[in-house]
């Protein structure tokens, strides 16, 4: 083995997962994720759309944010260098999925248990609890 091929192999800087990250990736994903935010904050503070449409404009957001900060931050793709950032997302996905799905099942079938519709100020309508 070479002096020049061992220096490469021990060089923390050559490796693939470093000269993927890019500065410019790093800061448009966190514009993004900023303003995707600051998006969905005021849509909920303004009551800019109805509450029933609001959760799904919400979830788009998310997903969207989600797929953004997954490329840009984490540089996934399926190149041969990111197998296992694929493979830990790929188990990591389903188990999000589970827990979220079950906590939203779970404050469903708990919601006619604990609000009481006839609870004052606990209505849908936007400026009710003001």
């Amino acid at each position: 083995m070479t002096d020049a091929h061992h220096h490469a192999a021990t060089d923390p800087l050559a490796h693939p997962e470093v000269q993927q990250a890019s500065a410019a990736a790093y800061i448009s994903a966190y514009v993004l994720t900023v303003g995707l935010l600051g998006v969905g904050l005021f849509m909920t503070e303004r009551h800019l759309v109805t509450p029933h449409s609001l959760i799904p404009v919400i979830a788009a957001f998310a997903i969207f944010l989600l797929v953004a900060q997954s490329l840009l931050f984490l540089g996934l793709d399926v190149s041969h260098s990111n197998i296992w950032k694929t493979v830990s997302l790929m188990l990591t996905v389903p188990l999000f999925i589970l827990s979220i799905g079950l906590t939203v099942w779970m404050f469903h079938s708990l919601d006619h248990l604990v609000m009481s519709p006839e609870m004052p100020g606990m209505s849908l309508q936007p400026g009710t609890l003001q």
